[in-house]
């Protein structure tokens, strides 16, 4: 107990006044003879009159020493504080006595004089070496399956990762085809609307040429008729005399006048070609609708799968590209295109012109098989 307290002492008297920690190169004032460690008396006399943080003495240029002796007593008392915790560590607190001993049913060092007493009565009892051995065997046992669990790990981790970035790059390049495959599709929708408005200015253009042709002529037979109904007005009019005079060229003038025949204002051609135009639309209508309803069938059949294999907790590889053809063969809406074309044919309200029939299933075909083309040029089937 004596020598704790002389150890006590012996650190509070090693302890700079400032940080209270051990002396670290400590410097010793020599007008007043205490000390500091170097680093805390800067500190103190930062922008500051130097003096002594203890005495308050004032301290003149160069009065400052280094203190080797003192620094080598703070190492040594670090040693012996050590070795006084290592101790303190093999002595039983109870007793007082070395540890030598292991009791094996409370998994415990002890010493001689607690294998005597009678907390350890009829226990087995081994001594230190013996219990250390047979323990770092067996936690030898435990750390090489413990390194084998954590190789095995690694190993899944590495497996995990390196299929994580195969499915990702996998992912990726199918993102990268559907895009290829949309883009090909919207440029082949752009062109047709393109040349499907052009198409229907150029009726529009016919329309107006005509129907401002048909009206001109309307007009000058109008004006023709009003000009001859104003002569005949005035000749009704005049006395007899008068009237008799030129009877016979007004009434030649009116036998030599060709019988107007009201013109067609639009040939059969054009009212063939507006009414093309007219069916344009339910035509439309008619492929978007088995084209809309096989993709949103294929996406949800797809959602379907995800969600029956995420609910059976069942992780397979994925299905090869022969495999995830014939699945998409056997699906009862699959996108064939000429059942699908034969199918919007026969439903299709009738066209007026074969021509547009002919025109309906060429398009249609043209989407088919730029669908199909664009799925290969992608690499998607």
């Amino acid at each position: 107990m004596a020598s704790g307290d002389s150890m006590k002492k012996l650190c509070l008297e090693l302890a700079c006044p400032i940080c209270l920690e051990y002396f670290k190169e400590p410097v010793m004032i020599i007008s007043c003879g205490h000390h500091f460690c170097q680093s805390c008396l800067d500190q103190c006399w930062e922008g500051k009159e130097a003096s002594c943080p203890q005495c308050r003495e004032k301290v003149q240029e160069g009065d400052i020493r280094p203190n080797r002796q003192l620094a080598n007593l703070v190492e040594i008392a670090k040693e012996l504080g050590s070795q006084k915790a290592e101790e303190k560590g093999r002595v039983c607190q109870r007793h007082q006595e070395p540890l030598k001993l292991f009791c094996k049913n409370h998994e415990a060092p002890i010493c001689v004089v607690c294998d005597r007493s009678k907390e350890h009565k009829n226990h087995k009892v081994i001594p230190l070496d013996e219990a250390s051995k047979e323990y770092k065997d067996q936690i030898g046992n435990l750390l090489e399956t413990l390194k084998k669990e954590r190789e095995k790990i690694l190993a899944c981790k590495a497996d995990a990762a390196r299929e994580s970035q195969d499915v990702l790059g996998k992912i990726q390049r199918e993102k990268d085809k559907a895009v290829a495959a949309f883009r090909l599709m919207y440029q082949f929708l752009e062109e047709q609307e393109k040349i499907l408005l052009a198409k229907m200015e150029e009726v529009e253009k016919e329309i107006s040429a005509k129907g401002d042709e048909h009206l001109a002529r309307l007009s000058e037979e109008l004006s023709s008729l009003s000009k001859l109904i104003q002569e005949m007005e005035e000749k009704h009019q005049q006395p007899a005399s008068e009237l008799l005079q030129d009877i016979k060229s007004v009434l030649q003038g009116y036998k030599e006048k060709e019988k107007f025949e009201i013109p067609v204002a639009f040939p059969p051609s054009l009212k063939w070609n507006i009414l093309d135009i007219c069916d344009i639309n339910p035509f439309l209508e008619g492929i978007m609708k088995p084209f809309k309803d096989s993709l949103e069938s294929g996406l949800h059949q797809q959602k379907g799968k995800q969600e029956r294999f995420s609910s059976e907790g069942v992780c397979h590889g994925l299905p090869s590209e022969a495999e995830r053809v014939g699945l998409a063969q056997g699906h009862p809406r699959a996108f064939h295109c000429r059942g699908r074309i034969r199918t919007l044919v026969s439903k299709s309200p009738p066209s007026p012109t074969l021509s547009l029939r002919c025109h309906a299933d060429s398009n249609y075909n043209c989407l088919c098989l730029l669908l199909l083309a664009s799925r290969e040029k992608s690499g998607l089937i």
